[in-house]
């Protein structure tokens, strides 16, 4: 078990990173749900709510919610398309089920990101620090916003709901 609590403060700057990855991670699997069949567009509308609500938590309060569990369940979605990789490859009927490479990449990279940021977190154990102050906290998420823009849109752009943005008001 480490040593730090699910309700110790993290650092602003590392909370930051934590708010604007789960944003986007969250943003593109809300662009994925729209293009999947009814029950795995049910779970991507859960995971993005999850992401959402828990990027918004990590702004808002200097102690996440369910931090101590944010390395298990970060991963979540990254098993759920692993399973739908080994269902789609087992299938005999023939039809292979997938979502599209970029975002869902794009997301897990994200979704891994914040697993492993909890995890040291968790693993060092020392209470968030506050030096730096506004300044550091502002540096922090001007970078964590600028990388995972530089992620997060081209993927965006990829999904379905990306293409049929680009697409409407195209009268040809």
């Amino acid at each position: 078990m480490s040593r730090m609590s699910g309700s110790a403060p993290v650092a602003p700057a590392t909370r930051a990173f934590l708010a604007v990855a789960a944003l986007g991670a969250g943003l593109l699997h809300a662009a994925l749900a729209p293009g999947a069949p009814l029950p795995l567009l049910l779970i991507l509308v859960g995971i993005a709510a999850g992401e959402l609500c828990w990027s918004v938590a990590v702004f808002a309060k200097d102690r996440p919610p369910l931090f101590a569990i944010v390395p298990a369940l970060a991963l979540v979605p990254l098993g759920v398309w692993a399973a739908l990789a080994v269902v789609g490859a087992t299938a005999s009927a023939g039809t292979v089920l997938e979502l599209p490479l970029v975002p869902m990449g794009a997301a897990s990279l994200l979704d891994l990101a914040i697993a492993s940021t909890a995890a040291v977190v968790l693993r060092r154990g020392t209470p968030a620090r506050r030096k730096g102050g506004a300044l550091r906290f502002v540096s922090a998420l001007a970078v964590s916003a600028c990388a995972v823009c530089a992620l997060t849109i081209p993927a965006l752009g990829a999904t379905d709901a990306g293409v049929a943005a680009v697409t409407v008001h195209h009268h040809h």
